[in-house]
């Protein structure tokens, strides 16, 4: 069967991926490892080759751009691609598809020629983030110099003004997010790197073949080969249609409950089903079968098929593709005997007793603990038609959720409040190191100790400062249903038929990354067979894009965003958020809270509602601080916010620099449930509706 997309993980030798912000210094970090002896190739360098005059990819650029994009002696004129290319998203999509497949093969050429017995290779690029690439690698490091040295080095370097410069800095992904990407962050900011390199380089060539087959997993046996997949996508084909796909999944999940120490559930479960879909014109079919035979296979296939009236497809031999995932598991769940995670959930409530008796005695009413894991194998095989030829493709991908969440209830004579706290991502049953647990544990019984001591918030129009540890529910709530392209299509969006205008503050950003490391969102493939990618919303104020599946990408004449998602293989998939995030800012968080005058800061978000056609939305505030001359003065409760998502993004105008912490949870869309996380640094909402049960405040607005 022939197979693509997974060269990488083939050489002998270990790969590292290196990136870093411009003028962070990566040339001087890759020449310090040459020195090793490893072997640098520089991407962006391919990158000008593949354009050099007389290249193929020179004469494809001037087909689809024209003559006006060469300079006067046959380059590629790099200033008028800037302006015409790099400014329009359609033209820079474009460019891309012609420019990237032949780096990829420039740079695999490349790495093939090198002997087997090479220390190792670096790759040297600065947008691997930006292009989703950073979890392609056996490591990834990120170069980082402090903003205003990178603006001396940038200054100093291209001659720039301090304007241009800065220009240049905030068009690339923020530091904080290559850091969320990065196995090390490389601070060059004049120390001496020469230990921290030997000894991170000394621990890549210890561990890299490990890692590398936790990244690149070996195929699994599948319940059907793709020979007979191929036949059942014949049999859905055999009467027409543009698109056929079959899914087939494998699930095990397990779930315990303890409350006041007693296991109150133990459940266990093992799932296989399968479905089919065709997509015929605006029209779509679809069936769900559990446990299937490969014959009901292919009678669901013909029974589907059988309404239309067009000729067969003929199906090719499926194309094996093979991604990387961006969340490597240590310890599969499967593995792990029933008696270590009842052991797990006992030591979280031990540790959440000890912990309330400690801070408030007597003070405990009661503690829940939950744990759940969830290890799902898919394989989606597809065939689709395009410009009258058909392809055919098989891919798959095993995905493995853990979680662990803790309840805490005090009370005193008068009230009980409660604090929770989950410990979530997709890694393995290695997440729950002693100091993670504690560290979780301790602070669902804070929010709950501290709760019985917080005031009634007051009332009124106030500032709001959210501050990075509450997550990204705004985004994720207020904004990020928005931007999906279904509800964009069927005009349920305050945001539709935006594309291109201004639709927040200028500084604005908003991503959403399926390819962000053990990031609850995270996975190789969309549950379409497509790859993850990092997808750029809205950019300094602009709506740049939509989440795109399949379907609503054709409608839309654009290309799928790896957000086709859905709950089992009992479901359609549809376009939904993975890991959304509003990219950070240049100020440290404690100047933004000093100079808020009287006003809320909320460091806990709960839930709420929205209505993704207006954005209006209403949310819980979980813990909060009544604020005054830039002093939290004391906690709040009974605290909501209201508001309009799409104007609170047009008057942002502080924003941190502190992107770091993602809520996680399971976002509820049309009946279907997905894994999802979401961040914001911190930021300064100018005018919220604060909800409270005290006395109204004058508004400050």
């Amino acid at each position: 069967m022939p197979h693509r997309g997974a060269s990488l993980a083939y050489h002998p030798f270990p790969l590292l991926g290196l990136s870093g912000g411009i003028a962070a210094g990566k040339s001087f970090v890759a020449s310090t490892l040459q020195a090793m002896g490893w072997v640098l190739i520089d991407a962006d360098a391919l990158a000008r080759e593949v354009v050099a005059v007389g290249s193929d990819g020179l004469v494809e650029v001037t087909r689809a751009f024209g003559p006006s994009s060469l300079g006067p002696d046959g380059t590629l004129d790099r200033v008028w691609m800037a302006a015409c290319v790099f400014a329009d998203d359609a033209a820079r999509a474009r460019l891309n598809r012609i420019l990237h497949p032949r780096i990829e093969a420039r740079l695999e050429a490349r790495l093939g020629g090198l002997p087997p017995e090479t220390r190792g290779a670096i790759l040297d690029a600065a947008l691997w983030v930006e292009r989703g690439r950073a979890h392609h690698f056996d490591a990834f490091w990120v170069v980082d110099a402090p903003e205003a040295l990178r603006l001396e080095r940038l200054m100093a370097r291209d001659g720039l003004t301090r304007a241009a410069a800065l220009g240049r800095l905030r068009a690339q992904a923020t530091a904080s997010e290559r850091a969320l990407h990065a196995d090390l962050v490389i601070p060059n900011d004049g120390r001496d790197l020469s230990v921290l390199l030997a000894r991170a380089e000394a621990a890549l060539l210890a561990d890299w073949k490990v890692r590398r087959t936790r990244t690149w997993r070996p195929d699994m046996p599948a319940p059907f080969s793709a020979s007979e997949l191929r036949l059942v996508l014949a049999d859905l084909l055999s009467h027409g249609g543009d698109y056929g796909e079959v899914y087939v999944e494998r699930r095990r999940a397990h779930a315990l409950g303890m409350e006041d120490g007693r296991m109150e559930d133990v459940l266990a479960s093992e799932t296989f089903g399968a479905s089919l879909r065709l997509i015929e014109g605006e029209t779509t079919r679809f069936a769900d079968l559990i446990a299937p035979t490969l014959e009901e296979l292919c009678e669901s296939a013909r029974t589907l098929a059988a309404p239309g009236n067009g000729p067969a497809a003929a199906i090719p031999t499926l194309v094996a593709q093979r991604f990387p995932t961006p969340s490597p598991v240590v310890q599969d769940p499967v593995q792990v005997p029933l008696t270590d995670k009842v052991a797990l959930v006992r030591r979280a409530e031990s540790i959440a007793r000890d912990r309330a008796e400690a801070l408030r005695p007597g003070a405990l009413r009661q503690v829940s603990v939950g744990y759940g894991d969830s290890t799902q194998r898919v394989w989606i095989a597809a065939a689709e038609c395009e410009v009258g030829v058909w392809s055919g493709r098989i891919t798959e991908d095993h995905r493995t959720q853990v979680v662990l969440r803790a309840n805490v209830t005090a009370g005193d004579d008068t009230q009980l409040q409660t604090g929770y706290q989950p410990l979530g991502e997709t890694r393995g049953f290695e997440l729950f190191t002693d100091e993670a647990v504690t560290g979780m544990v301790h602070e669902a019984v804070r929010l709950a100790i501290q709760a019985l001591d917080a005031q009634p918030a007051p009332a009124g129009t106030f500032p709001v400062v959210l501050s990075s540890s509450a997550g990204g529910t705004m985004i994720h709530e207020a904004c990020g249903h928005g931007l999906e392209a279904d509800l964009a299509l069927a005009g349920m969006s305050s945001f539709a038929g935006k594309l291109g205008q201004q639709v927040a503050a200028e500084g604005v950003t908003i991503i959403d990354d399926g390819t962000l490391p053990h990031k609850r969102g995270s996975q190789a493939i969309d549950d379409e067979g497509n790859p993850v990618s990092r997808v750029v919303l809205i950019e300094n104020g602009v709506l740049k894009a939509y989440l795109q599946s399949r379907k609503t990408a054709r409608k839309m004449d654009t290309e799928p965003t790896g957000n086709g998602r859905r709950e089992s293989y009992r479901h359609l998939p549809i376009p939904r958020m993975r890991n959304t995030f509003l990219a950070a800012g240049s100020e440290p968080p404690e100047a933004i809270l000093r100079d808020l005058d009287r006003g809320l800061l909320v460091k806990h978000m709960g839930g709420g509602q929205v209505d993704t056609v207006t954005g209006n939305f209403v949310f819980q505030v979980t813990e909060g601080y009544w604020v005054e001359n830039g002093v939290a003065l004391y906690p709040v409760k009974n605290a909501t916010l209201s508001g309009c998502g799409p104007e609170v993004l047009k008057g942002l105008t502080r924003i941190g620099n502190d992107l770091h912490h993602f809520d996680i949870g399971t976002c509820g869309k049309d009946g279907q449930g997905v894994p999802v996380s979401d961040a914001l640094p911190t930021i300064l909402c100018p005018a919220l509706v604060v909800g409270g049960t005290a006395e109204p405040l004058p508004s400050v607005i």
